[in-house]
């Protein structure tokens, strides 16, 4: 999260990350061997060991170096499984990261299995996925329902494995087999080298997205031959470069490829050190097979090529044959899962910096939010808090009275967070670490008998093994309220440093050889270490009130599936104008690979931004998924009010925008809890046919209703835009703070200080909240207003998604959807409909529509009538195209109509 204490002393100089302290490819040396491979490593496929039953098909595969055990299972969805494995019998099991997936993956048995001299044809049965297995060179085939192939497997035959083995003296091995140094650290390797690697490829496609965190572009580059792979590998990094492939806070081994209409997917499960070669090229070969049985010419067959390569584990893909890109999403979520619905304040503003000094200052925080009318849901504590860096504990002097404190926040409606870290301080006095030491919970060093000591805020700390049972339910049972004293259920949580950060170790992180529960090292289990502490967390949040309120956690590192527990942020940003243009490209790459719920410190945390740059940050951050403001604890002051009187109320402003369209932002947090799709989102994800969107990143959709462009450089009042126009090429947009029309295509927006361009779809209808409280919970039963905007046709759809927005009840039917549709019924009428839209909701709401707002009604109707046939009260701009209707009366849970006469 912070530079190291030892270093706080310069932050009066300019800081950037240390290159130097992080390896490349070339000083790691699996990743040197995997990626000078230039010729096919010769495995071929033993068709006499073929056995296959249900949902599963097995066989060896052998080349002059070794055998390796190969496994295909068929899933539901639309998805199939490859594995490559050492064969029983090998030296030591090789860790699979099964606790990252949503739970036990539904096979589906395959319809037929078609042995040919020199294939196997696979038919999964109710999806018409094909997987075909050629012999000699190995290589796998898949094909989507339209008989398209779509992914390969060692295509470019860089499958390797380097198997798990017995030092023989006086044998020579690679460099870097045994042991390995990386400036003062050695890392031993008991067992030798046990990397894996294989290539992937695309077929047919260009573009490619995912493998976060990098601050790169939203599209994958080419890296084979121009610098090192995407490396995965969780790193506390501070002031992190940009247009850069080095690791960051999070791994995920996740791409989607995308075409015109057609996307793809593929996960690697591996837990451990992964870089991934990159490469979009088209195929000189000119061949493209359809068919198995077939080979047909094409002049210019693109490919985007992934060369996966990991220091342990083992070769374990997951293929998402999609063929839409929503399909492909929900088909991950289905792998990995999908974040809960978050509690109502977790998705509104922020308030954070490192740190609020005091209980006196944070009720001056507090306070001032009020005097200033801005609203604000929650007030966050960093490392300060604490009683010496004691977790779970309360500085004396600062924080004497920490109940009061919250009960002083909570009062108005609003929530506490504060940070609880993974490394617990060295002191026999501190129980957790008495307790920890006691119950053996420590990660322990290679030797297997001490415990792993480093530094970090404390100084001298130990390291919690979440992969023990034990440690994960002694960690859970910290969070009841009798354990955490001061602590109530709206003090909320934040888990930082948990890559881990470890400030005296190699690259700021944990020794590859220590050792984890079961005798796991740590260099198999590395990238998920902050996702099991996450798990552990979250499960006491959820405990501490036996299951009733919906828990927040945010977390910096993460994995797959870490979306089913926390939200993340991007880490230790820096208040430049490149890392304000860089936020979105992080946010969308995280969205993509199956994490939603993601932001980016508004303002930076290192440094002083100026006014311009923080607001066009605060107009940025109102239209994504997390919104938090935060700062390093040597910058100066940046809450709303310290600045102009003009740029407080615009920052003022942006906040409200965020808060009028909260009813948007929860709608669209169900609708990935139900099927994997992002709130924030790329564009093509909307218009998957028009190309000229497929490396775009400057702007993004807000669900399927808004597309947005931040203002990215410093001094700009204008940008450019374009709006897509649709798969009929009739695509109305309309300008989301007046309604006035815009054109698809190339816009030139003006972009004023105190606004950036958003932008409505024409055939949507958007429900909020226009009553701004002080928080979000004050605001849950206010009346909604209603923007419909009217597409070519004269329609528009939308829905409005509805519960308690606290406890779990939704989860037992307590909810409420409405749909909301407007018909041109002729020439002389047209309807605004609502209909209460699942009945499997038991949920009344109390929520009645105070305003419906019609874009782009060519004519001023002549009278406007409630449900029940009487006049309502409007106002028509024949300027803008916008009809007001005023307090229609009816509640957004019921059937109801209003009816336009023209």
């Amino acid at each position: 999260m912070r530079v190291h204490l030892a270093l706080a002393a310069l932050l009066g100089c300019a800081l950037a990350v240390k290159r130097e302290d992080f390896k490349t490819c070339d000083q790691a040396a699996y990743c040197k061997r995997h990626r000078a491979i230039t010729e096919n490593t010769g495995y071929e496929v033993d068709f006499s060991t073929v056995q296959q039953h249900g949902a599963v098909l097995t066989a060896y595969l052998s080349n002059s170096e070794n055998k390796l055990a190969l496994k295909i299972t068929g899933l539901t969805d639309s998805r199939v499984r490859v594995q490559i494995d050492e064969p029983e019998g090998a030296l030591r099991k090789r860790f699979v990261p099964d606790f990252a997936l949503s739970g036990p993956q539904t096979e589906q048995p395959f319809e037929k299995v078609d042995i040919q001299s020199d294939y196997i044809k696979i038919q999964c049965a109710g999806n018409k996925l094909k997987v075909v297995i050629h012999q000699k060179p190995f290589l796998v085939d898949i094909y989507n329902e339209f008989d398209e192939l779509v992914s390969q497997v060692n295509a470019a035959g860089k499958l390797k494995v380097e198997e798990y083995r017995t030092k023989e003296e006086g044998k020579e091995y690679p460099e870097g087999f045994w042991e390995e140094s990386f400036k003062n650290w050695r890392d031993s390797k008991p067992f030798g080298s046990s990397s894996v690697g294989v290539d992937v490829s695309f077929v047919g496609f260009r573009h490619a997205y995912g493998l976060p965190e990098h601050a790169d572009s939203f599209a994958l580059r080419s890296t084979v031959g121009n610098g090192d792979p995407y490396r995965l590998f969780n790193l506390d990094v501070f002031e992190y470069e940009l247009d850069n492939t080095m690791a960051l806070y999070v791994s995920i081994p996740y791409i989607i490829a995308h075409r015109k209409d057609r996307s793809v997917g593929a996960l690697w499960l591996n837990a451990a050190e992964t870089w991934v070669d990159t490469r979009s090229t088209e195929d000189s070969k000119g061949m493209f097979r359809k068919m198995v049985d077939r080979v047909m010419a094409d002049e210019s067959q693109p490919r985007f090529d992934a060369h996966f390569i990991s220091e342990s584990g083992l070769v374990d893909l997951f293929f998402f044959a999609g063929p839409s890109t929503q399909q492909v999403q929900k088909q991950m979520a289905v792998t990995t899962g999908v974040t809960p619905l978050p509690p109502l304040f977790a998705i509104a503003y922020h308030q954070c910096r490192w740190n609020y000094n005091d209980e006196q200052d944070v009720a001056q925080v507090n306070q001032g939010f009020d005097d200033w009318d801005i609203p604000m849901d929650v007030i966050w504590l960093d490392i300060e808090h604490t009683d010496g860096k004691k977790y779970f504990t309360w500085h004396p002097d600062k924080f004497p009275t920490p109940r009061s404190m919250i009960d002083g926040v909570a009062a108005k409606g609003r929530k506490m967070v504060t940070i609880i870290d993974p490394h617990i301080k060295r002191d026999d006095n501190y129980r957790v670490n008495k307790d920890a030491k006691d119950l053996g919970l420590f990660v322990k060093r290679a030797d297997g008998t001490t415990d792993f000591e480093g530094h970090c805020w404390p100084g001298s700390s130990e390291y919690l093994d979440f992969f023990h049972p034990k440690t994960r339910e002694y960690w859970a049972h910290q969070f009841t309220f009798e354990r955490y004293e001061g602590s109530t259920r709206d003090l909320h949580t934040w888990n930082d440093m948990n890559e881990p950060s470890v400030f005296s170790g190699p690259e700021v992180s944990m020794d590859r050889d220590s050792l984890h529960h079961g005798g796991i090292e740590h260099r198999e289990v590395h990238n998920m270490y902050g996702m099991m502490y996450t798990s552990a967390t979250y499960k006491g949040l959820v405990d501490r009130t036996n299951g009733e309120d919906r828990p927040f956690l945010l977390s910096r590192a993460g994995f797959i599936g870490s979306q089913r527990t926390a939200a993340i942020w991007t880490g230790d940003n820096t208040a430049d104008w490149g890392h304000l243009r860089y936020s979105a490209p992080m946010l969308l790459s995280l969205s993509v690979s199956g994490v939603p719920f993601v932001g980016a410190d508004v303002g930076g945390f290192f440094g002083n931004p100026d006014e311009q740059l923080l607001l066009r940050w605060y107009q940025a951050g109102a239209y994504q998924p997390f919104f938090r403001a935060h700062a390093h604890i040597d910058t100066r002051r940046r809450e709303p009010w310290v600045w102009s009187d003009a740029t407080r109320e615009n920052i003022r402003l942006a906040i409200r925008e965020r808060y009028a369209l909260l009813p948007y932002w929860y709608t669209l947090f169900r609708e990935h809890y139900d099927n994997g799709l992002p709130p924030m989102r790329p564009i093509f994800y909307e218009f998957p046919a028009e190309e000229e969107f497929f490396g775009e990143d400057k702007a993004h959709m807000v669900g399927d209703a808004l597309l947005v462009r931040a203002v990215l450089d410093k001094d700009a009042v204008s940008v450019e835009v374009t709006l897509p126009a649709g798969e009929k090429k009739d695509t109305l947009w309309y300008d989301w703070q007046t309604g006035v029309e815009r054109p698809s295509g190339l816009n030139h927006v003006d972009a004023p200080i105190n606004k950036i361009p958003v932008f409505q779809r024409g055939g949507t209808i958007i429900p909020t909240w226009q009553r701004i409280r002080r928080s979000a919970s004050l605001m849950k039963e206010d009346p909604l207003t209603l923007f419909v905007a009217l597409d070519k046709q004269g329609t528009a759809k939308g829905r409005i998604y509805l519960d308690d927005m606290t406890t779990h009840d939704y989860q037992k039917n307590k909810f409420c959807f409405s749909d909301f549709e407007y018909k041109t019924i002729s020439t002389k009428e047209a309807q605004i409909i609502g209909r209460h839209a699942d009945k499997n909701g038991d949920y009344k709401l109390v929520n009645w529509i105070e305003r419906i707002e019609v874009r782009g009604l060519s004519a001023e109707p002549t009278k406007v009538l409630s449900s029940k046939g009487n006049p309502l009260p409007y106002t028509y701009d024949r300027d803008t195209r916008v009809l007001c209707v005023r307090k229609p009366g009816d509640f957004a849970g019921e059937d109801w109509t209003v009816t336009l006469q023209f």
